[in-house]
């Protein structure tokens, strides 16, 4: 121990005595502490790769340093799996090279790809890429910018799926609703067919009847043909033998006995009667062609073909027109009583409402027939009001009426009670499908068994309105 030096301190180590010790202490200590630091980011960096491989997603970060095409800098192993090769085989790799004969590889797509990135937008797309067997798949990948301390773009993050399940499933969903659609067109086309037929059935039956119709009056305006040229004859054959007993006029005693050979030809001739019957055979005449007109006019209506679009028209007319061409149906049977209110003018397909009036007269007359009635006690009642913006129709009958267990059933398509031969079943079905799914209309039945039946058909006057329902 030196002079001075107290007993209570330690000498100085062999540290303290050399400064180079000191210093490699202290590097030592600064060694050990990097040595956990790397084993720390180490074990970071191991746990983000576990992450990333874990997740089936596409991970690839990609750097654009150069300027150039895109390297790939990272990748999880998702996307060494896609490709079919290594991880460390794919780093350092260009786009071209990894992704070969892909759209996402030419300079179009790059420059879109950079002009989002650099204005800080994510950049995302779907593509059609070729697996490293060759198989075919596709994927949705979205792009992010990654930018340094200084905000310049050295790298950017491509994060994607493997979307070729879901495309399927979004084509299969396409193909089912192109389906669906077809088979609605289909069943459109079918509902059309069978409104025609219904129609053409209700043309057929009505064809006899009509023809009886026009063949009446036509056989009237004939006979009143052939009655006014045998008339043309007399008279012709009168006038004839007139200048020829005036001619020979010289004196009186002559003349006064040509006056009385005149009365004998005017009575030989009946010209009296000729003056009587020729202007009640062309009034005759008239009445028939008028007729005849009225009923063809009719038809021509009722026959039009339908349209889709709707249009202003008279309903008190067109029920005119159906009572013209169904006049075969019920005038054996029944009377016709009708109370038309003055109405303003619906928007509606008139061609398809003239089908469904035509169906509810023909109905009520062969409901009077099956009840056992004619003309003296047989009726048809057709009223016709205004209820609020609705026009309504009531058609009724005093026929056998429907029993309360088909009352339920009369909108089926092809249910019917009638024999072969009266109907299909369609008419009803068809006449319900017009008036509430196609004019937004609403059709209801009232009926008593042997008393009758009365059906109440209420139409928007501002026609059809997909989004409003029935009337009330």
């Amino acid at each position: 121990m030196s002079a001075g030096q107290r007993l209570d301190e330690a000498p100085p180590s062999a540290c303290e005595r050399d400064p180079i010790a000191v210093r490699l202490a202290a590097l030592e200590a600064e060694v050990d502490a990097l040595r956990k630091a790397n084993t720390s980011l180490q074990e970071q960096l191991s746990l983000r790769d576990l992450a990333l491989d874990a997740t089936p997603s596409f991970f690839i970060i990609f750097s654009i340093e150069s300027g150039g095409e895109p390297t790939m800098a990272y990748c999880n192993q998702a996307v060494a799996q896609q490709r079919g090769h290594p991880r460390e085989a794919l780093i350092g790799q260009p786009l071209s090279a990894i992704y070969r004969d892909s759209p996402v590889t030419s300079p179009e797509h790059r420059t879109h790809v950079y002009g989002a990135l650099r204005a800080g937008k994510a950049y995302e797309y779907e593509s059609e890429l070729v697996r490293g067997d060759g198989s075919k798949y596709w994927v949705g990948v979205a792009l992010r910018p990654i930018r340094d301390e200084t905000g310049r773009l050295t790298h950017y993050v491509a994060i994607g799926a493997d979307i070729t399940a879901k495309r399927e499933e979004v084509l299969k969903k396409q193909e089912l609703q192109r389906k669906l659609l077809a088979e609605m067109q289909q069943r459109e086309r079918i509902g059309l067919e069978l409104q025609l037929a219904q129609k053409l059935e209700s043309v057929g039956r009505l064809a006899a009847g009509v023809a009886h119709e026009i063949n009446t009056p036509i056989q009237y305006v004939g006979d009143s043909v052939l009655f006014l040229r045998s008339a043309y004859e007399d008279l012709t054959q009168l006038a004839a033998g007139l200048q020829q007993t005036l001619e020979g006029v010289t004196d009186i005693a002559v003349r006064r006995s040509l006056s009385d050979e005149l009365a004998r030809l005017m009575e030989h001739y009946d010209a009296q009667y000729l003056r009587c019957e020729i202007p009640r055979a062309f009034e005759r005449t008239l009445q028939g062609v008028a007729r005849v007109t009225s009923i063809v006019k009719a038809m021509k209506e009722f026959a039009h073909p339908a349209s889709e679009e709707q249009a202003p028209a008279d309903i008190n007319h067109a029920l005119e027109t159906t009572l013209i061409i169904a006049s075969n149906e019920y005038k054996y049977h029944a009377h016709i009583h009708t109370e038309l209110s003055e109405l303003p003018e619906v928007n509606c397909n008139i061609g398809e409402l003239n089908q469904v009036f035509l169906n509810l007269i023909v109905n009520a007359a062969h409901a009077i027939h099956d009840a056992g009635k004619d003309v003296t006690s047989g009726e048809i009642r057709i009223h016709t009001s205004l209820a609020g913006g609705n026009v309504v129709i009531r058609i009724g009958d005093n026929g056998c009426g429907i029993p309360q267990e088909h009352l339920s059933k009369i909108y089926d398509p092809f249910f019917t009670t009638k024999e072969v031969g009266r109907g299909t079943g369609q008419g009803l079905a068809l006449a319900r499908a017009i008036i509430v799914d196609k004019h937004c209309g609403s059709m209801d039945v009232l009926s008593e068994l042997g008393v009758g039946t009365e059906f109440t058909v209420r139409l928007p006057v501002a026609g059809r309105d997909p989004g409003r329902g029935a009337p009330p």
